[in-house]
């Protein structure tokens, strides 16, 4: 293994898959296993692996001529593996599109969708792509940015990134930081899918701290306004904030003086200020900083900006870049 511990999160992610795919990809060198992110299951293609190291062809054997084709039996069985044989137990989830396997791993679903006479999806037949993306905990990967950010107590921050940046590993490490600390805050994780904390029949697979309260499979909205009501919190944090109804219930739960860690889809600094859902927290919501993560290099703090400076940007008031941090060192990779 040239020296390299064995990748218990790859492995974790392959609970689902059976037979020879699992015996190859069990067999990759360790540097391979350690860099993917996602494992891509086509019918009738070869399977592709996306990481570090870019898209890769998965090959039977050392000479790569031979690449690994996914077959309709070889979907659909990962496909009721995933479902552990009960697709009408699932089905809510496979409508939205994916699946949270045991550990946190996300499982992306495509098919032919079912509809109704409203034209709303009732199930999706047809399986034809898996897309297992491979959830990993690195514990102290955001030690340099919690210093950064909370140093001086706590604060409400958006951590925006590409797909693959690594926005959901560092927010359950600020978490789990926020949560440990000595100041004793309190937290709730809002997981709507079982990404940030991994529960299992009540237990959290992932650590996400001591003093942490795990609002699991829940609407991000439904989520906050329990947690404000119920639990006290100091901190809210949660994953992928996109709708308009998951916006105002921040905005209700700001006014009683939670603060929140949320993460964001964004390419590069120019959609931050023109992505609309961006722009109404950065407007109405009481967010102090915005972190922005490399879209080339997974876990690399591209820029750290105060959104006072953001927002006069984005209304016109001055033609600067907002107040720009360089910290370019990365965070997941390191050791």
């Amino acid at each position: 293994m040239n020296g390299l511990i064995a990748d218990k999160d790859f492995i974790s992610a392959l609970s689902i898959i059976r037979g020879e795919l699992k015996n190859i990809l069990l067999d990759l060198p360790e540097n391979i296993k350690q860099s993917t992110c996602e494992i891509r299951l086509r019918t009738g293609k070869p399977v592709i692996l996306c990481g570090i190291y870019g898209n890769r062809i998965l090959y039977r054997d050392s000479d790569e001529k031979n690449p690994f084709i996914c077959y309709n039996e070889d979907v659909t069985g990962v496909f009721s593996r995933l479902c552990s044989y009960s697709v009408h137990s699932h089905i809510h989830s496979i409508i939205n599109g994916f699946v949270t396997v045991q550990g946190g791993h996300r499982v992306g679903i495509c098919g032919t969708a079912v509809t109704d006479s409203n034209g709303n999806i009732t199930s999706v037949r047809d399986i034809s792509s898996l897309n297992i993306r491979i959830s990993r905990e690195k514990k102290g990967c955001s030690d340099g940015l919690y210093g950064k950010l909370f140093s001086e107590g706590l604060q409400s921050v958006i951590i925006a990134g590409a797909p693959m940046s690594g926005k959901t590993t560092i927010l359950r490490d600020l978490v789990r930081k926020i949560s440990d600390s000595e100041k004793t805050y309190k937290v709730c994780v809002v997981d709507e899918r079982q990404e940030i904390a991994a529960m299992n029949a009540g237990f959290c697979q992932r650590d996400v701290g001591v003093n942490t309260d795990v609002f699991d499979l829940f609407p991000k909205a439904n989520a906050v306004d329990n947690a404000v009501r119920t639990m006290s919190p100091d901190i809210i944090a949660m994953d992928e904030l996109c709708r308009d109804e998951e916006i105002d219930a921040i905005s209700l739960a700001v006014n009683s003086g939670v603060k929140f860690i949320v993460t964001v889809h964004t390419s590069d600094y120019t959609e931050i200020l023109t992505r609309p859902q961006i722009k109404r927290l950065l407007r109405a919501y009481s967010f102090e900083k915005l972190v922005l993560l490399s879209s080339s290099k997974i876990g690399t703090v591209e820029g750290i900006y105060d959104t006072k400076e953001l927002l006069d940007e984005i209304v016109g008031r001055n033609i600067g870049l907002g107040e720009y941090t360089d910290y370019g060192d990365e965070f997941i990779l390191t050791a």
